[in-house]
């Protein structure tokens, strides 16, 4: 035998033994699947649209419209002025900018 395995063997305290095989019971359990349909539907929370049929008819007067719902982008651009008078955009905030036409360094401050 292996002398590193039997020292490795007689270190082992017999909670670990227990351990190991109680790991061993659950790896051959038997596995529970769960159908989709059993599955509850998620709550509905003041953040997200509601994609469902109304249920309740509105109130005689009262006009009710469908819009559809899409994602979109947001581009954020900053406007930088020059003492000079000349002004530029840029997509990022930087701490410092070259002004185009002056050639100065112009440290940005916000509002």
């Amino acid at each position: 035998m292996n002398p590193t395995s039997d020292s490795e063997f007689k270190r082992s305290s017999p909670q670990a033994f227990g351990d190991m095989v109680g790991r061993l019971r659950r790896r051959f359990e038997r596995t529970v699947y769960v159908s989709a349909a059993d599955v509850p539907d998620e709550p509905q929370s003041p953040y997200r649209a509601r994609l469902g049929v109304a249920t309740e008819q509105p109130d005689a007067g009262v006009e009710v419209r469908e819009r559809e719902v899409v994602r979109g982008t947001v581009r954020i651009v900053y406007e930088i002025r020059c003492d000079c008078g000349r002004r530029w955009f840029h997509r990022r905030r930087e701490r410092v900018q070259l002004c185009p036409r002056c050639a100065r360094a112009v440290l940005i401050e916000s509002d």
